[in-house]
């Protein structure tokens, strides 16, 4: 009789990896399965001549017939489908993680005891660690135990794929609370454990969001139980580049080092030994490369027949409970990290405000002290979006302050000689012609760094609100990004700062039609361009008819901080605005970008009390009015 599996979830995991797998296993049959969704569950069931379908997965628990049970549903759901499944005494075999908690992963455990002593039959839990069974893994563990490269010194692995790949049928890992380090870097975390031991401490962690709304870049430093260093990093790419996954893992001993890459060459290992290089191959030297692409690793199929004879008690089960639960306390601890970390959306609610009372450089290099220090690597590419919107820096109000920019350029140099100050075209010139006529471009020059002429770039496409916003490639790409705005109102949006600042980061060269849906663009750019630091020119400000006509404001600051929306907020507050009532505030923090009550941003340097300034709103006041003649008839004079 052959054994009898229900499938619990019904997206890509599995109808491309394993209903196609277990097809091919002959004594094997899939007789149900369950989705939520009608449309996904009638697609498996038919393209897999599945006999029974179910929108609730406890109904087709109550099958007597069902030997096993294959859990790929959304990572929240697995606690609760693992404990019913093993309740009705159903192997198991779940997709990573099988819980969200050390808890939930102990309770498992114990319901698993617990069911065993009841019925006195073997029942299998198996987390499902696939890639544990890669032939290039499993072939390196035997070499290790063999003293192949002698005692192990370092491991990294890096884990790099493309969301496009994936195909998903659903979007949850966008929803995941860390991204890419509970999607991606679970892979490499629990090979490690097989390579190297335990966690046992996370060193270090820098995370970034460069073109999603959560993590999709991780690269973290951690010490292993044995004393082992291992560099633990993930990469989601975008588009078509690096469209191909790999899962690459060095292996340093004190005699030697191996090297693979589970998903591009399952099949091949290097043995670096004496400055002499080896590579062993384990067969299908070019179809491997066919197989990565048509989702069908090996590791894949191994592994369910490994499922398959821990059942019939042919062999003990490689992955233990303890090895999922094991991987969930190092997830965990390492999502701890990233929340404590400047990287965090909540490690990002916090503001400096310092008056300029030395010099603007060793003001603004105070600031980025308290922020906790200017996390840039020496090959890091840093772009500088500054504010240089208009051609003429009337009463020093209207763009970025030149000195401003050449400080931050300045600390910058510091930390890599990687530097592109960046701006692009508007209805008031190229941004060629407004930073010649400024001066700016005379600054660029004299500081040594280059200048990018975002307009001319090449750029991604985004639908907004039924406007198509081009994204220029460098803003994406950028390691690290500063933003350089200037404290200014803004006739339409109340507020001209961070947030506003970036729409100057668009490629778009007839920016004024994006104007119709302005804050529902700008709350998309804020999400989706990246912003590592702001440094906001509070030398002199704007208040009025902002950005170009308004009045000047001398506040003698600079505000910093590590969040746009957080910071432009804290602004509102010296201005005497609401940011409640600032439309474009409201829609990213309701986005969950950044916080804009003051009661949970922290607040270094001044207080907002003894610096705020009450600016006139920009409305077309008689006194507004008459002010923002002036400033044209300077503006004229000046021609």
């Amino acid at each position: 009789m052959p054994l009898k599996v229900g499938v619990a979830g019904c997206g890509r995991v599995a109808t491309t990896i394993h209903l196609p797998s277990l097809q091919r296993i002959g004594d094997v049959k899939v007789v149900a399965a369950v989705d939520i969704d009608e449309g996904r569950l009638h697609e498996a069931l038919e393209r897999y001549h599945i006999e029974e379908g179910y929108a609730d997965y406890r109904l087709m628990l109550e099958r007597a017939d069902i030997d096993a049970v294959f859990v790929c549903t959304p990572p929240e759901t697995h606690f609760r489908i693992v404990v019913d499944s093993i309740k009705h005494g159903k192997h198991v075999l779940c997709e990573k993680p099988i819980a969200s908690t050390v808890e939930e992963g102990l309770a498992i455990k114990k319901a698993l005891e617990i069911k065993q002593r009841e019925t006195s039959n073997h029942l299998v839990l198996m987390p499902g660690h696939n890639f544990t069974f890669t032939p290039c893994f499993t072939k390196a563990l035997q070499l290790i135990q063999d003293g192949e490269i002698g005692s192990l010194q370092r491991i990294r692995g890096r884990a790099v794929s493309n969301l496009t790949f994936y195909g998903a049928k659903t979007d949850f890992r966008l929803h995941a609370k860390g991204g890419l380090i509970e999607d991606q870097l679970p892979h490499v975390a629990y090979l490690c454990h097989e390579l190297g031991g335990p966690l046992e401490k996370v060193l270090s962690i820098e995370a970034r969001r460069r073109g999603h709304t959560v993590v999709d870049e991780v690269n973290v430093e951690a010490r292993l139980t044995n004393g082992i260093m291992a560099n633990l990093s993930g990469k989601w790419t975008f588009l078509l580049n690096g469209f191909a996954p790999t899962l690459r893992f060095d292996i340093v001993g004190d005699i030697g080092q191996m090297r693979m890459d589970l998903l591009r060459t399952p099949y091949n290992i290097t043995i670096i030994k004496n400055g002499e290089e080896e590579t062993i191959h384990m067969g299908r030297r070019l179809r491997q490369y066919w197989d990565a692409l048509r989702s069908k690793h090996p590791s894949y199929m191994n592994e369910l027949l490994h499922f398959f004879q821990c059942i019939k008690g042919v062999k003990p089960s490689w992955v233990s409970v303890d090895d999922g639960i094991e991987l969930i306390r190092t997830i965990n601890e390492v999502n701890t990290h990233f929340e404590q970390s400047p990287y965090s959306p909540t490690g990002r609610e916090k503001a400096v405000i310092l008056r300029v009372r030395e010099d603007i450089e060793s003001t603004i290099r105070r600031s980025i002290d308290l922020l906790g220090g200017l996390h840039i690597k020496r090959d890091d590419l840093v772009v500088i979006k500054p504010n240089v919107c208009y051609p003429k820096n009337i009463e020093n109000m209207v763009i970025t302050d030149p000195r401003v920019l050449e400080a931050t350029i300045n600390i910058v140099k510091t930390k890599t000689r990687n530097v592109i100050v960046a701006e692009s075209d508007s209805v008031s010139g190229t941004a060629d012609y407004r930073l010649t006529k400024s001066g700016v471009m005379d600054l660029v020059k004299k500081c040594d760094v280059e200048f990018i002429n975002l307009s001319k770039d090449e750029f991604e496409e985004h639908e907004v609100a039924g406007l198509t916003l081009q994204i220029p490639k460098t803003a994406m790409k950028a390691d690290f990004l500063i933003n350089v705005p200037k404290v200014k109102t803004h006739d339409q949006m109340v507020i001209s700062i961070a947030m506003k600042n970036m729409f100057g980061a668009l490629a778009n060269k007839k920016k004024s039609e994006l104007h119709s849906q302005l804050a529902e663009v700008l709350a998309f750019v804020t999400r989706k361009i990246r912003q590592d630091l702001i440094i906001v020119d509070g030398i002199v400000g704007m208040e009025g008819l902002g950005p170009i006509q308004g009045s000047p404001v001398d506040l003698d600051l600079i505000i910093s901080g590590l969040n746009p929306v957080t910071v432009d907020a804290v602004c509102c507050h010296i201005m005497g605005f609401n940011p409640y009532a600032v439309e474009t505030l409201w829609r990213a923090y309701k986005a969950g970008v950044g916080e804009i009550d003051i009661g949970r941003i922290q607040v270094f340097g001044e207080k907002i009390d003894d610096v705020k300034r009450r600016f006139n709103h920009p409305v077309r006041s008689p006194k507004n009015i008459f002010k923002a003649l002036k400033t044209r008839l300077k503006i004229c004079l000046r021609q």
